[in-house]
């Protein structure tokens, strides 16, 4: 038995569905460096994207009357795609958000640096070795690798985000 034809509105709905993934896709790509500042950057990550996709799917059932199933036919398909869209959105809004209000804690992390690479758009990526042997990457910006040039080790400031999640703000040659 053959699939029912796809109405036009599911086929404009679903088109709109994956321009917004791939605009968030591409938002990804240009903020997601920033999660490599977050301490616990995973947990955030998960977060922000579960949420986001849970909000997507359930808002998408519930505003269309759509009943969930584990189906990617044509008409199923659309929650699972808002879901993903919602999830990515929120994973590049939790980490925009999360960087625009940060309060300094007083706290401090001082690491070997381990390699220090210019990537794009005058951002740099600082490796270090943390004192538990762990290695940890950050995105830091031009002025500040600049100061690390010929340096052992850095001191890092850890700062309070705006959804609560710690983050690194500030690299500073450890004297």
């Amino acid at each position: 038995m053959s699939e029912p034809a796809a109405r036009p509105d599911e086929k404009i709905l679903t088109s709109l569905l994956l321009a917004v993934v791939i605009l968030a896709a591409v938002a990804l790509m240009k903020e997601g460096p920033q999660y490599d500042n977050v301490l616990e950057s995973w947990r955030f990550f998960n977060t922000a994207f579960f949420t986001g996709a849970l909000i997507g799917f359930l808002g998408w059932t519930q505003t269309f009357r759509i009943v969930p199933t584990l189906s990617l036919k044509p008409a199923d398909r659309q929650p699972w795609i808002a879901a993903f869209a919602l999830g990515l959105v929120f994973t590049v809004g939790g980490v925009w958000i999360n960087r625009q209000s940060v309060t300094p804690t007083g706290r401090s992390i001082v690491a070997e640096i381990d390699t220090l690479k210019e990537l794009k758009d005058d951002r740099w990526q600082l490796s270090v070795k943390h004192s538990d042997g762990f290695y940890q990457r950050y995105q830091i910006s031009k002025p500040a690798a600049e100061a690390l040039l010929k340096q052992k080790s850095v001191r890092m400031e850890i700062s309070r985000g705006a959804l609560g999640f710690d983050l690194i703000t500030r690299f500073e040659p450890n004297q």
